[in-house]
């Protein structure tokens, strides 16, 4: 068994690319991410407004086992503070040497996950679009990958 990883979408951050759908990109993190890197998924979190979350994007994360965890309505940052606070609890249970898998590009997430990599070995594989990204993250992050936006 592989080391325990999560997975947090940002999806008002990163939004399903054209061209691509939810099945698809959920797939991608599996096949390419996970199972390479002998990772055991234990949470598969995607982060929003739940109100404003199309209903074919919400069907197809359930189908998939992605939980889909609310954000807090119309509350600036809450997606971040939501998903900060899953990091912060993952890493709790899983302990030492996990991995966090991120979709976001948001310099919000840096402090946290620098902390958990300081504190807790933490490996970092950050997903990001071209154009929309934190330099700090990619510094803090163990491996990089560019989601392809269209």
């Amino acid at each position: 068994m592989g080391k325990p990883c999560a997975v947090f979408w940002d999806i008002e951050n990163i939004d399903v690319p054209k061209g691509q759908s939810v099945t698809s990109i959920v797939n991608l993190i599996r096949s390419t991410i996970i199972k390479p890197y002998n990772l055991n998924e234990i949470f598969f979190f995607c982060t929003c407004d739940v109100h404003r979350l199309p209903k074919s994007v919400g069907q197809s994360l359930t189908k998939l086992d992605v939980d889909i965890v609310q954000a807090y309505n119309g509350v600036k940052d809450s997606a971040d503070i939501k998903i900060l606070d899953l990091m912060r609890k993952f890493v709790a249970v899983a302990g030492q040497d996990c991995t966090i898998i991120l979709l976001s590009g948001d310099a919000d997430y840096y402090g946290t996950l620098s902390d958990l990599k300081k504190l807790h070995n933490v490996s970092i594989h950050l997903i990001r679009l071209a154009n929309s990204f934190s330099p700090k993250l990619e510094e803090i992050s163990d491996y990089t990958f560019l989601l392809n936006n269209g």
